[in-house]
């Protein structure tokens, strides 16, 4: 699997490459540096698109919240077939109205990971001998991988790394003061954008961000506490890993074509997709109302831990404070146990009624197939006291 997608990504490669020798007259070996550059962005640039996509169906999927929130609000709990029949129709009509398709942002995250497998995949193997066993790397030649591995950055060998032996670095030509003295600039600046990318991303997301949803605060809040461990992941593998000078230029290049994507395209799309004061109001109150049970939850716990030093200094009290709280928390849990059985009744009741729905609407479509096969032929079709047809010849 992996060996295709480096046959595309390879084809790249190889363009830019006679390119620059055939076309520009530059040398064999010094070309490869630029086309690791070129490479990079080349790849960047086709997924630029659906890159895009991904910013307008995020911007899109915010806009249409307050309206969205609004139609779950008034038909949410109703189990009426008509009224769920509205609803799907309301939320059609949103989604059509802000030309928004569900669909639209799953694609490019289809496309790009691959792309960038791709990308990696084919720097490692040719960097590293051995590295791709005894695979094809791509459309490239033996004698243009040997002239790869032949090309140095600042006078460091491609496929160099900091870890490693002795024997390698004589191998290559160079010494670990050398590679490091690359290197060290290279992981650096790579962990620096990195790092700027995953904050600028957290601080879009915080304007955005779906305030009544735990699952969404939760993953908000768990890529700020992975922050400091990809930093530190990247620094361990540049300094300890199979991470050659290549890759590292690969790191930096995608990293600083990323930033600039990320703050080009988040001013274009608000810019083009403005909110209104309807969704800043929606974000407000949406936030206001977490931070006000946010709250009561930290009151709720410095009252029982109040309580529990109380106890420590007057024991007699002991067994009734901790009988106040064992029963406050048997009633906040029962309170949730009732919410969420009320919850999936709900949901049972309008999965059912969902299922009518269904019913009904296959048979208003075979009804209007019939119509229309009727008035083809000729015959008009007349609604019966059971609610089915039956067959009338057509006036003439």
């Amino acid at each position: 699997m992996l060996e295709m997608l480096v046959y595309p990504v390879s084809a790249v490669m190889r363009f830019w490459h006679w390119m620059l020798v055939g076309v520009f007259g530059m040398d064999e070996v010094r070309a490869w540096v630029p086309c690791i550059v070129l490479l990079v962005l080349t790849i960047r640039g086709i997924i630029l698109p659906f890159a895009w996509q991904t910013f307008k169906s995020t911007r899109k999927s915010f806009l249409m919240r307050p309206h969205l929130n609004a139609v779950e609000e008034r038909y949410g709990k109703s189990v009426d077939p008509e009224d769920l029949r509205a609803e799907e129709d309301a939320r059609k009509q949103i989604q059509k109205d802000h030309g928004y398709n569900p669909f639209a942002s799953c694609v490019p995250a289809m496309i790009q990971i691959p792309m960038f497998l791709g990308l990696y995949r084919l720097l490692l193997w040719m960097a590293v001998p051995g590295a791709a066993g005894d695979r094809r790397i791509g459309v490239l030649t033996d004698a243009e991988i040997t002239s790869f591995r032949n090309a140095t950055f600042h006078g460091v060998p491609l496929p160099a790394y900091v870890s490693m032996t002795d024997e390698q670095f004589d191998f290559l030509g160079t010494s670990l003061i050398d590679v490091r003295s690359l290197a060290l600039p290279l992981i650096i600046t790579a962990i620096v954008l990195t790092s700027t990318n995953m904050v600028v991303s957290q601080l879009r997301t915080r304007s955005t961000l779906e305030w009544d949803s735990t699952v969404t605060r939760r993953m908000y809040r768990f890529v700020y506490l992975v922050i400091p461990f990809v930093a530190v992941s990247l620094a361990m593998g540049g300094l300890t890993g199979l991470v050659p000078i290549a890759l590292l230029m690969y790191w930096v290049v995608n990293n600083l074509f990323t930033a600039t994507q990320t703050a080009v395209f988040w001013v274009m799309v608000v810019r083009k997709f403005p909110a209104e004061e309807v969704h800043r109001e929606h974000q407000r109150d949406a936030r206001a109302t977490y931070l006000r049970e946010n709250r009561e939850v930290k009151a709720r716990k410095r009252a029982a831990r109040r309580k529990r030093a109380s106890a420590v200094l007057r024991p007699h009290t002991a067994l009734r404070v901790h009988r106040e709280l064992r029963d406050a928390k048997l009633q906040r849990k029962q309170a949730k146990l009732d919410e969420k059985a009320e919850k999936k009744l709900l949901n049972k009741q309008r999965k059912s009624a969902r299922k009518e729905l269904m019913r009904r609407q296959t048979e208003e479509r075979a009804a209007a197939r019939a119509a229309a096969k009727a008035a083809a032929a000729g015959i008009a079709v007349a609604p019966t006291l059971e609610g089915h047809t039956r067959w009338e010849p057509a006036e003439s």
